[in-house]
């Protein structure tokens, strides 16, 4: 904490001189290059800035007034008008740099303290809505138990939602609803009716009936989920996610429809599946992506490691020959900080990397500098890569 107070202090410093049209050419070029590192500094650079230009404060005098008084007070007979300026020069300058310096080390000591989260952690329980839209939350077994009412058996210690075991309705009525909202940092099994069971990741929601009803086995996605799907001849199973339609008879694939730029990427492992985003439709072999995106007709598809697609099934993050723009991406959106590169060229270098995606954020980053390619530094919610 120190280092940091003192860093603040320097640039208060400087931006003093800088006020006063005295700072040097290097020593601006220096203040500038620190102000352009990050967003942060450039707002401490613009705050100390404003404080020292506010042109409302009443009890700041002018710099007239300020050498007036000081002529009066301390001029004696045999100083000269020169000898006067430089010493009041050294007082303004002195006492500018003191003005700027409390104010910035207050301003720096009173800005949240954020920090980088270092083993992630559900920030809230996994929730459920019932179909009469009341909602509970799954980490209070008791509870739930009983709003559920017998159409689900919950198993807390193991993050699972059990349909498939449920006492069955013998008539038929219109299928009910239910959603699990899955929780940043959470994971959680639904298994369905049919006994096809879906693992959600972070920041998903499944929105299934609790018993199929009809010709179709339909659920809808957002996010990412893992399916291991029943098969059943009669009643083909659908995936509805973000304009994409996934359709199987019995497989398991892996279906990913939360990345920023709305693309979703169907991975199959196993067993064969039809893609649509209605306007075309494809199929796809077991260790085949198919990617679609939104207003394009065309569906990609290509050759992936089904093994690394899936690694989050198994708590991993798995990379492999990954542009290390492309990982501190990934790894500042899970663990929330924000990556610097200080060279433009190592976004480019590319890296193999298998960890626990809850392992502490240190010891992922000294994996990366294990490679003796690149230097990590941690500064707040900032990690700069050199």
């Amino acid at each position: 904490m120190e280092k940091d107070i003192l860093s603040k202090l320097e640039v208060a410093r400087l931006v003093a001189l800088q006020r006063l049209g005295i700072l040097p050419e290097s020593e601006e070029r220096r203040l500038l290059a620190w102000v352009e590192r990050d967003k942060k500094n450039k707002a401490f650079y613009e705050q100390l800035y404003k404080k020292s230009c506010n042109k409302n404060t009443a009890t700041s005098p002018s710099a007239a007034d300020s050498w007036n008084l000081f002529e009066k007070k301390y001029r004696t007979g045999q100083r000269t008008r020169k000898q006067f300026q430089r010493t009041l020069y050294r007082l303004v300058a002195a006492a500018a740099v003191l003005v700027l310096a409390i104010t910035g080390t207050y301003y720096y000591l009173t800005q949240p303290n954020e920090e980088i989260i270092t083993s992630p952690r559900p920030v809230s329980a996994v929730q459920l809505v019932l179909g009469n839209g009341n909602k509970i939350m799954l980490d209070d077994p008791q509870s739930s138990v009983e709003a559920l009412k017998n159409n689900a058996a919950l198993f807390a210690e193991k993050q699972e939602i059990d349909y498939a075991t449920a006492e069955k309705e013998t008539t038929e009525i219109d299928e009910i609803y239910h959603t699990i909202i899955v929780p940043k940092y959470g994971e959680y099994t639904v298994r369905l009716s049919d006994n096809t069971t879906v693992k959600l990741n972070s920041e998903s929601t499944l929105t299934y009936p609790v018993q199929f009803k009809g010709k179709e086995r339909k659920i809808r996605l957002t996010g990412e989920a893992y399916l291991e799907v029943t098969p059943d001849t009669a009643r083909r199973f659908v995936v509805e996610t973000a304009g994409t339609t996934v359709t199987v008879l019995g497989t398991t694939f892996n279906v990913n429809a939360s990345a920023p730029d709305g693309n979703v990427a169907t991975t199959l492992v196993n067993g064969k599946v039809e893609i649509g985003n209605g306007l075309s439709t494809t199929i796809i072999a077991p260790g085949q992506q198919a990617i679609t995106t939104p207003g394009n007709s065309r569906i990609e598809v290509k050759k992936v490691d089904t093994h690394v697609v899936t690694a989050w099934v198994r708590d991993m993050f798995y990379f492999d020959e990954k542009p290390l723009g492309e990982i501190m991406q990934e790894l500042s959106h899970w663990y929330e900080f924000n990556v610097i590169f200080e060279k433009e060229s190592l976004k480019q270098r590319k890296f193999t990397i298998e960890t626990s995606r809850y392992e502490n954020i240190d010891k992922v980053l000294k994996l990366i500098e294990e490679t003796h390619v690149v230097k990590c530094r941690k500064e707040g919610k900032n990690i700069y890569i050199q």
